[in-house]
């Protein structure tokens, strides 16, 4: 795989993110799927901070108190995930332009293990 694409964030989306979301941001050259778009919606938050890990995936959620829970019990219990970003429920316009400053801004590495608010724009 070439550096820039080990560079480049690949996202999750929440089930509380926009449903437009995901397509928008494919459409701009993106690395994004939806937990609605892959059938796991309905799974807890560990299981989202798991197979995100598993599959290089950063997850963005507007779910900040239980997301920080399961951010802090994984850690705690050894694990290790591929970032969390958390961010208050804002428009979906908005919502696309901090994704963007998010994707242009950070990298995997950069990601790894943290707990993140989607920057402001």
């Amino acid at each position: 795989m070439p550096a820039s694409e080990r560079d480049t964030l690949r996202l999750l989306l929440d089930a509380d993110i926009h449903v437009r979301a995901a397509g928008i941001l494919r459409l701009r050259g993106y690395d994004v799927v939806s937990v609605w778009e892959i059938g796991r919606q309905a799974l807890p938050d560990e299981a989202h901070v798991a197979w995100a890990g598993e599959n290089g995936r950063c997850i963005i959620t507007f779910n900040v108190a239980d997301f920080s829970r399961a951010h802090r019990r994984w850690l705690a219990e050894g694990g290790h995930h591929a970032g969390i970003v958390a961010c208050k429920q804002i428009p979906l316009r908005d919502f696309l332009r901090r994704c963007h400053a998010l994707l242009v801004a950070y990298t995997p590495a950069t990601v790894r293990d943290q707990m993140l608010w989607l920057p402001r724009v």
